[in-house]
Parts: structure tokens; sequence; C-alpha cells
């Protein structure tokens, strides 16, 4: 027996407009999906009758210590070998669920199993028109373990956690004025030209926030127990590179920083996920020979839904809410100085909420 607050959510969750369901589906542009809807990214997405990304709400359960599940500290950055720095760019933040079992209110079992039919309805209808180019084809869908057997889980990806991560030359062109035209004054090295010129340009977290009592988390804030981003920090000079906090949310809305996933995602626990789908193709390469097709989910939001209480006037943001209107987030301060969960403005009740 599930507690009502949870029971509650569930169903709330269930019965959101952009639930996955078959009415959901009917949502879809029927021609030209997916394709590719954002110059800055470059996948393909699918897209509905508007021509919006189309994104599913579903209830699921998080397996935090599932195979593809990619948590702090290191999230998806390779710790095998010394990263590039494309490496760290690209960042993410990766999340294993796995369909709701029986013992939950039938319309949310439903529901989290129309999430996984929609997965493979898209890939299915995709393949179709495009299997004769013969790549490797990797599903939305990973298998649990290591055989057939096993149970398919989604694997959603949040959006890259350091985007604005570029490696620092020293032979890129300072910046130089006009009033430094009058300056002769210097030493013609590039290290003082560096060092004169290039200090002009405001740096990461620099600015006003500092007065406001608000700290911009940046790489250098992160837990790294084996030292792996001082290694890049060293090689790229990345200290004060802002890290992009995804949508993730606790039960009573609080926003949960990256860096604290692993003390709140504990166990296998209830959630409910809001995604969009998007599809990779990469050309032949010596990983694979054939090229690559890669079927990805990515977050849009996810929450904890509550394991205890009565039920009544849940608070907490919905599904599909955004905690600011573009931009990165921010968190109360840095690792070990107060709470790294932010409670968003405008919170509102419910969980299935209007997709955005």
């Amino acid at each position: 027996m599930h507690p009502p607050a949870l029971v509650e959510a569930l169903l709330e969750c269930s019965s959101a407009p952009t639930s996955a369901s078959t009415t959901r589906l009917t949502a879809l542009a029927r021609s030209n999906n997916p394709r590719f809807w954002d110059s800055k990214i470059r996948s393909e997405q699918w897209v509905d009758n508007a021509g919006r990304p189309f994104s599913i709400t579903f209830p699921a359960i998080i397996e935090p210590a599932g195979k593809h599940s990619k948590l702090d500290p290191y999230f998806s950055l390779p710790t095998l070998k010394q990263p590039v720095i494309k490496d760290v760019r690209t960042v993410k933040a990766q999340f294993q669920l796995r369909t709701l079992d029986d013992s939950f209110p039938r319309e949310a079992v439903v529901c989290s199993k129309k999430a996984a039919n929609t997965l493979l309805y898209l890939a299915s209808n995709c393949e179709k028109i495009r299997d004769g180019d013969k790549r490797e084809v990797i599903p939305f869908m990973r298998s649990a373990g290591n055989s057939l057997m096993d149970e398919l889980h989604f694997v959603v990806h949040s959006d890259a956690l350091f985007p604005e991560a570029t490696e620092s030359r020293g032979d890129l062109v300072p910046e130089f004025s006009l009033e430094d035209f009058e300056n002769t004054d210097f030493s013609l090295t590039g290290d003082v030209l560096n060092d004169k010129f290039t200090s002009k340009k405001p740096s990461f977290g620099d600015g006003g926030d500092s007065a406001k009592g608000v700290h911009d988390w940046t790489l250098k804030d992160l837990k790294d127990p084996q030292g792996h981003f001082k290694t890049v920090i060293d090689l790229y000079k990345l200290e004060k590179v802002p890290v992009t906090v995804p949508n993730v949310r606790d039960a009573a809305g609080s926003l949960i920083h990256p860096s604290a996933y692993s003390e709140h995602f504990t166990k296998a626990m209830p959630v409910a996920a809001e995604v969009v789908m998007r599809l990779w193709t990469f050309a032949p390469d010596n990983k694979r020979p054939t090229g690559s097709r890669i079927y990805q989910t990515t977050l849009k939001s996810l929450r904890l839904l509550p394991v205890t209480g009565p039920g009544s006037h849940i608070a907490a943001m919905p599904v599909g809410a955004q905690a600011e209107p573009k931009g990165k987030r921010k968190a109360d301060g840095p690792a070990g100085q107060g709470s790294p969960a932010k409670k968003s403005s405008g919170q509102q009740k419910g969980v299935g909420g209007t997709g955005v």
C-alpha cells in the first residue's frame, strides 16, 4: 500500500497535459519528423504539430545504482583517460529510470509504460525510413543488465553541465584598444600582453553577484575526490567555468544542485520526468566503422515524488515548469557552504503542470 501523498502525485503526473498517452501521441508532427530544430544543437529532434519540441511526462522509478547511471561526482566525464576539452564541455548527468510495476495505481503504470512505448514507436518509424544506410543503431531504451532477457530502462541525459568550457590559449589575440595603442611603456612579450590586456575581460562569476550574496557555482567548487576536475582545470584553465544546473528537484520543489544528486537519489525512488527525444547521426569512425545513429532521451525536468504525507495539496514545482526563464540556474553557495538546493520563485502546486 503506497502512501496517499505518493498516490496523489502519481495520478497528477499521469494526467498532465504532456503525459505519455495515445492522445499525446497525436500531437506529433506527421511529416519531417525528426528534424533539425535548433541551430545550436547538432541533433535532430521530434517536434509537435506546432513545430515545437515534442515532450512526454511520465512517472518512473530512478535507479541511481544502475549501470547507465552517471551522477556526481564526475557524471559522464571520462576518468580512465586524459579528457580533451570537448569531453569537459559535453559532460552530462545521466539518469537511469524504469517503468512502474503493478503495485502502483493503474493509471500511473499505464502512463509509465506508454512512455516506453512512445520511444519504441518513434524509433521504429524512423528506422523504417533510415535503416538502409546500415549504420549501427543505439536505441532509446537500454538493457539494465548484460542479457537480452534483462528489462529495458530509460536512459535520460541532462544538457551539458559545463557548456562554457573552452581551452585557454596563450597565443590568442589580446584585447587592444586605441588607448592601449598610445602606451609604449611595456615589454613586447606574449605573457606581458596577455596579463596586461586580457585581464580587462570579465571572468565568470565576476560582477555584482557577491554583493547580492549569491555565489555562482564553478567547476572548482564541485566535489573532486579523485582529482579529475583538478586535472582538467590545470590543463585548460577552467577553474571559473560555471556549472549549469538542470531542472531537477526534490519532493518539496527545491532545485537540487548536480553536486548533491547522490545525496538525494540514494536508492530506487519514484520520480516524475519530462523528456524530449533527439536523434544523433555520426559518420564512420574507428569505433563504429559503418557510422552510428543514436536515439537520445533528454531531460526537461525531473522531480522526486513524496513518499510520506497525507496527500492533500502537494506543494511542488510542476514537472514541466522551468526554474529560470533562461541561462544557467544558481545554487546557494559553494560545496560545503550551505544547501545546494534553492526554492524557485513563483512555486506552484501539483505535479503534472503544463509542459513548456
